[in-house]
Protein backbone atom coordinates (compact mmCIF):
# COMPACT_ATOMS: atom_id res chain seq x y z
CA UNK A 1 0.00 0.00 0.00
CA UNK A 2 2.79 2.79 1.01
CA UNK A 3 4.97 1.30 -1.96
CA UNK A 4 1.78 2.17 -4.16
CA UNK A 5 1.50 5.98 -1.89
CA UNK A 6 5.24 6.39 -2.95
CA UNK A 7 5.15 5.75 -6.66
CA UNK A 8 2.24 7.99 -7.04
CA UNK A 9 3.53 10.81 -5.47
CA UNK A 10 7.36 10.15 -7.05
CA UNK A 11 4.83 10.11 -11.19
CA UNK A 12 3.21 13.45 -9.85
CA UNK A 13 6.82 15.24 -9.01
CA UNK A 14 7.85 13.81 -12.49
CA UNK A 15 4.44 15.33 -14.32
CA UNK A 16 5.65 18.70 -12.58
CA UNK A 17 9.01 18.72 -13.73
CA UNK A 18 8.21 17.70 -16.94
CA UNK A 19 5.21 20.23 -17.13
CA UNK A 20 7.51 22.94 -15.51
CA UNK A 21 10.28 22.34 -18.26
CA UNK A 22 7.93 22.59 -21.25
CA UNK A 23 6.17 25.19 -19.78
CA UNK A 24 9.24 27.46 -20.39
CA UNK A 25 9.98 26.23 -23.55
CA UNK A 26 5.95 26.86 -24.43
CA UNK A 27 6.93 30.60 -22.99
CA UNK A 28 10.01 30.89 -24.92
CA UNK A 29 7.98 30.08 -28.15
CA UNK A 30 5.36 32.13 -27.54
CA UNK A 31 7.39 35.16 -26.20
CA UNK A 32 8.98 35.43 -29.46
CA UNK A 33 6.19 35.01 -31.91
CA UNK A 34 3.78 37.68 -29.64
CA UNK A 35 6.90 39.88 -29.69
CA UNK A 36 6.90 40.20 -33.46
CA UNK A 37 3.28 40.12 -33.69
CA UNK A 38 3.70 43.46 -31.49
CA UNK A 39 5.94 44.61 -33.24
CA UNK A 40 4.15 44.95 -36.30
CA UNK A 41 0.94 46.19 -35.36
CA UNK A 42 2.44 48.70 -33.30
CA UNK A 43 4.64 49.84 -36.54
CA UNK A 44 1.52 50.11 -38.30
CA UNK A 45 -0.19 52.16 -35.74
CA UNK A 46 2.83 54.78 -36.09
CA UNK A 47 2.21 54.64 -40.30
CA UNK A 48 -1.30 54.44 -40.45
CA UNK A 49 -2.65 57.74 -39.54
CA UNK A 50 0.43 59.14 -41.65
CA UNK A 51 -1.45 57.22 -44.81
CA UNK A 52 -4.83 58.51 -43.74
CA UNK A 53 -3.49 62.09 -43.19
CA UNK A 54 -2.07 61.75 -47.53
CA UNK A 55 -5.69 60.76 -48.88
CA UNK A 56 -6.84 64.18 -49.54
CA UNK A 57 -7.83 63.86 -53.30
CA UNK A 58 -10.65 61.89 -55.10
CA UNK A 59 -7.96 59.84 -56.84
CA UNK A 60 -5.61 59.24 -53.59
CA UNK A 61 -9.11 58.21 -51.55
CA UNK A 62 -10.56 55.54 -54.44
CA UNK A 63 -6.82 54.03 -54.27
CA UNK A 64 -6.94 53.12 -51.00
CA UNK A 65 -10.88 51.67 -51.10
CA UNK A 66 -8.28 49.85 -53.97
CA UNK A 67 -6.08 48.45 -51.27
CA UNK A 68 -8.92 47.82 -49.22
CA UNK A 69 -10.58 45.45 -51.65
CA UNK A 70 -7.68 43.79 -52.31
CA UNK A 71 -7.00 42.84 -48.57
CA UNK A 72 -10.77 41.85 -48.21
CA UNK A 73 -9.98 39.84 -51.41
CA UNK A 74 -6.83 38.09 -49.63
CA UNK A 75 -8.20 37.59 -46.13
CA UNK A 76 -11.56 36.19 -47.70
CA UNK A 77 -9.08 33.21 -49.41
CA UNK A 78 -7.18 32.81 -46.47
CA UNK A 79 -10.49 31.88 -44.72
CA UNK A 80 -11.44 29.76 -47.11
CA UNK A 81 -7.85 27.54 -47.07
CA UNK A 82 -8.33 27.27 -43.30
CA UNK A 83 -11.55 28.25 -41.50
CA UNK A 84 -9.55 28.09 -37.88
CA UNK A 85 -8.36 31.78 -39.23
CA UNK A 86 -11.61 33.64 -37.95
CA UNK A 87 -12.56 35.12 -34.88
CA UNK A 88 -10.26 35.61 -31.58
CA UNK A 89 -9.52 31.54 -30.84
CA UNK A 90 -10.40 31.83 -27.25
CA UNK A 91 -13.68 30.28 -27.71
CA UNK A 92 -12.23 27.67 -30.04
CA UNK A 93 -9.84 26.57 -27.00
CA UNK A 94 -12.56 26.91 -24.46
CA UNK A 95 -13.84 24.07 -26.58
CA UNK A 96 -10.68 21.76 -26.96
CA UNK A 97 -10.01 21.57 -23.24
CA UNK A 98 -13.98 20.82 -22.98
CA UNK A 99 -13.87 18.25 -25.19
CA UNK A 100 -15.89 19.77 -27.63
CA UNK A 101 -13.37 21.02 -30.52
CA UNK A 102 -10.37 19.95 -32.29
CA UNK A 103 -7.13 21.98 -33.33
CA UNK A 104 -5.83 21.20 -36.89
CA UNK A 105 -2.37 21.58 -38.12
CA UNK A 106 -1.45 24.09 -35.18
CA UNK A 107 1.99 25.68 -37.17
CA UNK A 108 -0.08 26.52 -40.09
CA UNK A 109 -2.50 27.96 -37.79
CA UNK A 110 -0.18 30.31 -36.42
CA UNK A 111 1.27 31.54 -39.86
CA UNK A 112 -1.84 31.72 -41.32
CA UNK A 113 -3.78 33.66 -38.28
CA UNK A 114 -0.48 36.23 -37.85
CA UNK A 115 -0.65 37.17 -41.32
CA UNK A 116 -4.34 37.74 -41.39
CA UNK A 117 -4.71 39.09 -38.27
CA UNK A 118 -1.52 41.85 -38.84
CA UNK A 119 -3.29 42.83 -42.36
CA UNK A 120 -7.14 43.10 -40.84
CA UNK A 121 -5.43 45.01 -37.71
CA UNK A 122 -3.03 46.53 -39.66
CA UNK A 123 -5.57 48.15 -42.10
CA UNK A 124 -7.52 49.13 -39.39
CA UNK A 125 -10.20 47.12 -38.41
CA UNK A 126 -11.18 47.67 -34.77
CA UNK A 127 -10.17 44.01 -32.78
CA UNK A 128 -7.98 43.36 -30.50
CA UNK A 129 -4.85 41.90 -30.49
CA UNK A 130 -4.66 39.68 -26.95
CA UNK A 131 -7.08 36.67 -28.18
CA UNK A 132 -4.81 36.07 -31.34
CA UNK A 133 -2.10 35.78 -28.90
CA UNK A 134 -3.75 33.60 -27.06
CA UNK A 135 -4.43 31.73 -29.77
CA UNK A 136 -0.77 31.34 -30.86
CA UNK A 137 0.29 29.66 -27.44
CA UNK A 138 -2.41 27.81 -26.85
CA UNK A 139 -1.34 26.16 -30.91
CA UNK A 140 2.28 26.19 -29.97
CA UNK A 141 1.49 24.62 -26.43
CA UNK A 142 -1.05 21.61 -28.52
CA UNK A 143 2.44 21.66 -31.25
CA UNK A 144 4.74 20.63 -28.30
CA UNK A 145 2.50 17.91 -27.06
CA UNK A 146 2.58 16.26 -29.89
CA UNK A 147 6.00 16.23 -30.38
CA UNK A 148 7.21 15.88 -26.90
CA UNK A 149 4.84 13.10 -26.30
CA UNK A 150 4.08 11.60 -29.90
CA UNK A 151 1.11 8.61 -29.43
CA UNK A 152 1.77 8.36 -26.15
CA UNK A 153 -0.41 11.31 -24.84
CA UNK A 154 -3.71 11.46 -26.72
CA UNK A 155 -4.85 15.50 -28.42
CA UNK A 156 -7.65 15.66 -25.32
CA UNK A 157 -5.75 14.41 -22.44
CA UNK A 158 -5.22 15.78 -19.05
CA UNK A 159 -0.97 16.45 -19.45
CA UNK A 160 -1.33 17.94 -23.13
CA UNK A 161 -4.12 20.04 -21.97
CA UNK A 162 -2.22 21.63 -18.97
CA UNK A 163 0.36 22.70 -22.02
CA UNK A 164 -2.39 24.60 -23.95
CA UNK A 165 -3.97 26.40 -21.32
CA UNK A 166 -0.03 27.18 -20.50
CA UNK A 167 0.38 28.63 -23.76
CA UNK A 168 -3.09 30.40 -23.51
CA UNK A 169 -1.39 32.59 -20.70
CA UNK A 170 1.93 32.88 -22.05
CA UNK A 171 0.24 34.72 -25.27
CA UNK A 172 -1.90 37.06 -22.58
CA UNK A 173 1.52 37.71 -20.52
CA UNK A 174 3.60 38.26 -23.91
CA UNK A 175 0.96 40.81 -25.58
CA UNK A 176 0.05 42.65 -22.04
CA UNK A 177 3.61 42.13 -20.06
CA UNK A 178 1.30 41.10 -17.65
CA UNK A 179 2.35 37.16 -16.59
CA UNK A 180 -0.09 37.11 -13.62
CA UNK A 181 -3.04 38.30 -14.97
CA UNK A 182 -2.38 35.26 -18.10
CA UNK A 183 -1.58 32.92 -15.15
CA UNK A 184 -5.11 34.12 -13.65
CA UNK A 185 -7.24 33.89 -16.76
CA UNK A 186 -5.82 29.93 -17.23
CA UNK A 187 -8.07 29.54 -14.04
CA UNK A 188 -10.69 31.86 -13.94
CA UNK A 189 -11.97 32.11 -17.67
CA UNK A 190 -10.72 28.62 -19.44
CA UNK A 191 -10.09 25.72 -16.32
CA UNK A 192 -12.15 27.36 -13.42
CA UNK A 193 -10.62 25.00 -11.43
CA UNK A 194 -6.93 25.47 -9.40
CA UNK A 195 -4.26 22.68 -8.91
CA UNK A 196 -0.59 22.51 -9.01
CA UNK A 197 -0.10 21.37 -11.85
CA UNK A 198 -1.79 23.71 -13.75
CA UNK A 199 0.19 26.67 -11.57
CA UNK A 200 2.94 25.52 -12.33
CA UNK A 201 3.48 25.17 -16.00
CA UNK A 202 1.03 28.65 -16.20
CA UNK A 203 3.62 30.27 -14.46
CA UNK A 204 6.74 28.98 -16.30
CA UNK A 205 5.34 29.96 -19.62
CA UNK A 206 3.85 33.27 -18.56
CA UNK A 207 6.69 34.50 -16.51
CA UNK A 208 8.94 32.89 -19.61
CA UNK A 209 7.15 34.50 -22.16
CA UNK A 210 6.86 38.07 -20.69
CA UNK A 211 10.70 37.78 -20.12
CA UNK A 212 11.41 37.35 -23.60
CA UNK A 213 8.96 39.92 -24.70
CA UNK A 214 10.40 42.83 -22.01
CA UNK A 215 13.87 41.98 -21.64
CA UNK A 216 14.88 40.49 -25.02
CA UNK A 217 13.11 42.71 -27.32
CA UNK A 218 12.15 45.64 -25.47
CA UNK A 219 9.06 46.22 -26.37
CA UNK A 220 7.00 49.03 -24.45
CA UNK A 221 3.68 49.09 -22.12
CA UNK A 222 0.60 48.25 -24.30
CA UNK A 223 -0.79 51.81 -22.19
CA UNK A 224 2.57 53.44 -22.23
CA UNK A 225 1.54 57.02 -21.05
CA UNK A 226 -0.40 54.95 -18.04
CA UNK A 227 2.41 53.74 -16.44
CA UNK A 228 4.48 57.28 -16.54
CA UNK A 229 1.14 58.81 -14.74
CA UNK A 230 1.51 59.30 -11.24
CA UNK A 231 -1.93 58.25 -9.67
CA UNK A 232 -2.69 59.83 -6.65
CA UNK A 233 -5.55 59.77 -4.93
CA UNK A 234 -8.05 62.69 -5.75
CA UNK A 235 -9.41 65.13 -3.53
CA UNK A 236 -13.38 66.33 -3.67
CA UNK A 237 -14.91 69.12 -4.33
CA UNK A 238 -17.25 69.58 -1.26
CA UNK A 239 -20.65 69.93 -2.12
CA UNK A 240 -22.27 72.77 0.48
CA UNK A 241 -25.54 71.90 -0.46
CA UNK A 242 -24.97 68.16 0.74
CA UNK A 243 -22.81 67.58 3.61
CA UNK A 244 -23.24 64.65 4.07
CA UNK A 245 -22.15 63.64 0.21
CA UNK A 246 -19.09 65.60 1.21
CA UNK A 247 -18.50 63.98 4.05
CA UNK A 248 -18.87 60.06 2.15
CA UNK A 249 -16.88 61.41 -0.50
CA UNK A 250 -13.40 63.01 1.69
CA UNK A 251 -11.10 59.87 2.75
CA UNK A 252 -10.34 56.49 0.34
CA UNK A 253 -12.47 54.23 2.47
CA UNK A 254 -15.78 56.34 1.77
CA UNK A 255 -15.49 56.37 -2.08
CA UNK A 256 -17.01 53.15 -2.41
CA UNK A 257 -20.63 54.87 -2.77
CA UNK A 258 -19.26 56.30 -5.94
CA UNK A 259 -17.15 53.14 -7.16
CA UNK A 260 -20.52 51.63 -6.80
CA UNK A 261 -22.42 53.71 -9.18
CA UNK A 262 -19.64 53.86 -11.68
CA UNK A 263 -19.90 49.72 -11.42
CA UNK A 264 -23.69 49.60 -12.00
CA UNK A 265 -22.88 52.19 -14.95
CA UNK A 266 -20.55 50.03 -16.64
CA UNK A 267 -22.25 46.62 -15.17
CA UNK A 268 -25.15 48.11 -17.79
CA UNK A 269 -23.09 49.06 -20.66
CA UNK A 270 -21.40 45.94 -20.70
CA UNK A 271 -24.13 43.72 -20.86
CA UNK A 272 -25.62 45.35 -23.55
CA UNK A 273 -22.10 45.96 -25.30
CA UNK A 274 -21.89 41.61 -25.17
CA UNK A 275 -25.65 41.67 -26.48
CA UNK A 276 -24.99 43.69 -29.72
CA UNK A 277 -21.86 41.80 -30.34
CA UNK A 278 -23.68 38.50 -30.87
CA UNK A 279 -26.56 40.43 -32.49
CA UNK A 280 -23.63 41.80 -34.70
CA UNK A 281 -23.01 38.39 -35.84
CA UNK A 282 -26.63 37.55 -36.44
CA UNK A 283 -27.21 40.30 -38.52
CA UNK A 284 -24.33 39.33 -40.57
CA UNK A 285 -25.31 35.38 -40.93
CA UNK A 286 -29.24 36.94 -41.46
CA UNK A 287 -27.84 38.63 -44.54
CA UNK A 288 -26.27 35.72 -46.22
CA UNK A 289 -22.93 38.12 -46.79
CA UNK A 290 -20.16 35.50 -46.92
CA UNK A 291 -16.44 35.26 -48.80
CA UNK A 292 -15.05 38.35 -49.78
CA UNK A 293 -18.31 40.92 -49.71
CA UNK A 294 -18.67 40.20 -45.68
CA UNK A 295 -15.25 41.42 -44.93
CA UNK A 296 -16.04 43.79 -47.68
CA UNK A 297 -18.06 46.34 -45.64
CA UNK A 298 -16.06 47.24 -42.43
CA UNK A 299 -12.35 46.81 -45.06
CA UNK A 300 -14.11 49.69 -47.08
CA UNK A 301 -15.68 51.80 -43.96
CA UNK A 302 -11.99 52.17 -42.62
CA UNK A 303 -11.60 54.94 -45.60
CA UNK A 304 -13.49 57.25 -44.19
CA UNK A 305 -13.11 56.66 -40.78
CA UNK A 306 -9.14 57.13 -41.46
CA UNK A 307 -10.09 60.25 -43.15
CA UNK A 308 -12.08 61.76 -40.14
CA UNK A 309 -11.52 60.17 -37.28
CA UNK A 310 -8.56 57.75 -37.25
CA UNK A 311 -8.54 57.10 -33.46
CA UNK A 312 -11.66 54.78 -34.02
CA UNK A 313 -9.12 52.61 -36.33
CA UNK A 314 -7.11 49.30 -34.34
CA UNK A 315 -7.08 48.19 -31.55
CA UNK A 316 -7.27 51.46 -29.95
CA UNK A 317 -4.28 51.63 -27.21
CA UNK A 318 -3.00 54.68 -29.05
CA UNK A 319 -6.48 56.32 -27.95
CA UNK A 320 -6.25 55.65 -24.79
CA UNK A 321 -2.59 57.40 -24.30
CA UNK A 322 -4.06 60.20 -26.34
CA UNK A 323 -7.11 61.04 -23.98
CA UNK A 324 -4.80 61.14 -20.96
CA UNK A 325 -2.68 63.50 -22.71
CA UNK A 326 -5.20 65.53 -24.38
CA UNK A 327 -8.21 67.25 -23.14
CA UNK A 328 -10.40 66.53 -25.92
CA UNK A 329 -14.16 68.36 -26.06
CA UNK A 330 -16.90 66.51 -24.25
CA UNK A 331 -18.61 65.74 -27.56
CA UNK A 332 -15.67 65.06 -28.92
CA UNK A 333 -15.52 62.02 -26.61
CA UNK A 334 -18.84 60.88 -27.04
CA UNK A 335 -18.43 60.86 -31.21
CA UNK A 336 -15.35 58.90 -30.12
CA UNK A 337 -17.00 56.39 -27.72
CA UNK A 338 -20.22 55.73 -30.17
CA UNK A 339 -17.42 55.52 -33.11
CA UNK A 340 -15.46 52.91 -31.48
CA UNK A 341 -18.85 50.73 -30.37
CA UNK A 342 -20.37 50.77 -33.93
CA UNK A 343 -17.15 50.04 -35.97
CA UNK A 344 -16.41 47.37 -33.12
CA UNK A 345 -19.57 45.51 -34.09
CA UNK A 346 -19.20 45.97 -37.95
CA UNK A 347 -15.77 44.31 -37.64
CA UNK A 348 -16.86 41.76 -35.26
CA UNK A 349 -19.62 40.15 -36.68
CA UNK A 350 -17.80 39.65 -40.04
CA UNK A 351 -15.72 36.94 -37.89
CA UNK A 352 -12.48 38.75 -38.80
CA UNK A 353 -9.36 37.25 -37.01
CA UNK A 354 -9.07 39.41 -34.17
CA UNK A 355 -10.01 39.43 -30.33
CA UNK A 356 -11.48 41.47 -28.54
CA UNK A 357 -9.68 42.88 -24.86
CA UNK A 358 -8.47 45.80 -26.29
CA UNK A 359 -11.56 47.16 -27.99
CA UNK A 360 -13.14 46.48 -24.49
CA UNK A 361 -10.24 48.14 -22.53
CA UNK A 362 -10.55 51.36 -24.98
CA UNK A 363 -14.19 51.49 -24.71
CA UNK A 364 -14.41 51.48 -21.20
CA UNK A 365 -11.06 53.85 -20.94
CA UNK A 366 -13.62 55.85 -22.63
CA UNK A 367 -16.54 55.83 -20.68
CA UNK A 368 -14.71 56.20 -17.48
CA UNK A 369 -12.91 59.57 -19.28
CA UNK A 370 -16.82 61.10 -19.97
CA UNK A 371 -18.04 59.81 -16.54
CA UNK A 372 -15.30 62.07 -14.81
CA UNK A 373 -15.79 64.73 -17.60
CA UNK A 374 -19.23 64.94 -16.73
CA UNK A 375 -18.94 64.77 -12.94
CA UNK A 376 -16.18 67.62 -13.16
CA UNK A 377 -18.92 69.81 -15.46
CA UNK A 378 -21.15 69.43 -12.32
CA UNK A 379 -18.58 70.78 -9.89
CA UNK A 380 -18.42 67.20 -8.13
CA UNK A 381 -14.87 66.39 -8.01
CA UNK A 382 -11.87 67.50 -9.24
CA UNK A 383 -9.66 67.13 -12.60
CA UNK A 384 -7.54 64.78 -10.83
CA UNK A 385 -10.61 61.94 -10.72
CA UNK A 386 -9.93 61.69 -14.69
CA UNK A 387 -7.14 59.60 -15.03
CA UNK A 388 -8.39 57.17 -12.31
CA UNK A 389 -11.67 56.54 -13.68
CA UNK A 390 -10.09 55.76 -17.28
CA UNK A 391 -8.56 53.17 -15.52
CA UNK A 392 -11.72 52.29 -13.75
CA UNK A 393 -13.36 52.22 -16.76
CA UNK A 394 -11.18 49.82 -18.52
CA UNK A 395 -11.28 47.25 -15.54
CA UNK A 396 -15.27 47.36 -14.95
CA UNK A 397 -16.19 47.18 -18.28
CA UNK A 398 -13.64 44.22 -19.09
CA UNK A 399 -15.70 42.37 -16.20
CA UNK A 400 -18.81 43.25 -17.30
CA UNK A 401 -18.22 41.80 -21.12
CA UNK A 402 -15.81 38.93 -20.37
CA UNK A 403 -16.79 37.91 -17.15
CA UNK A 404 -13.27 37.70 -15.35
CA UNK A 405 -13.26 40.26 -12.44
CA UNK A 406 -10.02 39.30 -10.87
CA UNK A 407 -8.11 38.68 -14.41
CA UNK A 408 -9.68 42.60 -15.21
CA UNK A 409 -8.45 43.97 -12.06
CA UNK A 410 -4.93 41.92 -11.76
CA UNK A 411 -4.41 42.93 -15.46
CA UNK A 412 -4.94 46.87 -15.07
CA UNK A 413 -2.76 46.56 -11.87
CA UNK A 414 0.57 45.05 -14.08
CA UNK A 415 -0.41 47.93 -16.83
CA UNK A 416 -0.38 50.58 -14.45
CA UNK A 417 1.86 49.19 -12.23
CA UNK A 418 -0.35 50.75 -9.24
CA UNK A 419 -1.13 48.32 -7.10
CA UNK A 420 -2.64 50.71 -4.13
CA UNK A 421 -5.59 50.88 -6.14
CA UNK A 422 -6.02 46.79 -6.06
CA UNK A 423 -9.31 48.00 -2.96
CA UNK A 424 -10.66 50.27 -5.54
CA UNK A 425 -10.55 48.45 -8.87
CA UNK A 426 -11.40 44.94 -7.35
CA UNK A 427 -14.80 47.02 -6.12
CA UNK A 428 -15.67 48.45 -9.36
CA UNK A 429 -14.88 45.24 -11.15
CA UNK A 430 -17.16 42.63 -8.52
CA UNK A 431 -19.80 45.60 -8.80
CA UNK A 432 -20.09 45.59 -12.16
CA UNK A 433 -19.78 41.35 -13.14
CA UNK A 434 -22.60 41.25 -10.72
CA UNK A 435 -24.85 44.21 -12.69
CA UNK A 436 -23.95 42.27 -15.75
CA UNK A 437 -24.68 39.15 -14.77
CA UNK A 438 -28.06 40.64 -13.21
CA UNK A 439 -28.85 42.24 -16.77
CA UNK A 440 -28.89 38.94 -18.15
CA UNK A 441 -24.90 39.58 -19.81
CA UNK A 442 -23.13 36.04 -20.90
CA UNK A 443 -19.69 35.54 -21.01
CA UNK A 444 -19.05 36.75 -24.06
CA UNK A 445 -16.71 33.69 -25.10
CA UNK A 446 -19.04 30.90 -23.54
CA UNK A 447 -21.90 32.63 -25.83
CA UNK A 448 -19.72 32.47 -28.84
CA UNK A 449 -18.67 28.71 -28.07
CA UNK A 450 -22.05 27.46 -27.77
CA UNK A 451 -23.27 29.30 -30.87
CA UNK A 452 -20.57 27.87 -32.91
CA UNK A 453 -21.54 24.46 -31.72
CA UNK A 454 -25.22 24.92 -32.49
CA UNK A 455 -23.71 25.73 -35.71
CA UNK A 456 -22.77 21.93 -36.37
Amino acid sequence: MFAGVKILLTNRRLLRVRLFVAGILVGTLTGVIVAIFRFLLDTADVWRPRIFAQVDSIGKFLLMCGVMILFAVILSRMVKFDSQVCGSGIPQIKGMLQGRAKMFRPIRLVFMKFFATVMTIGAGMSLGRAGISVHFGAAIGNFLTKKIYGDKLRHQSVEGNFLVTAGVGAGLAAIFNAPLAGMIFCIEELRRRFSPELLISSIAAAVTASFIVKIIFGVRPVFETITRTPLNVPSVVTLPTNEMTAALLTTPLRFVALFVLFGILCGILGALFTRALLFSQDVYNGLKIFGTRRFLIPFLLIVPLGVKIPQVLGCGNVLVDEILVSHLALSFLVILLAGKILFTLICFGTNAPGGLFLPVLVIGALIGNIFARVGILLNFFTTDWTTLFIIFGMTAFFAAVVKTPVTGAVLILELTGQFSHLFSLIIIAGTAFLVADLCGGEPIFSALLERSQSKR
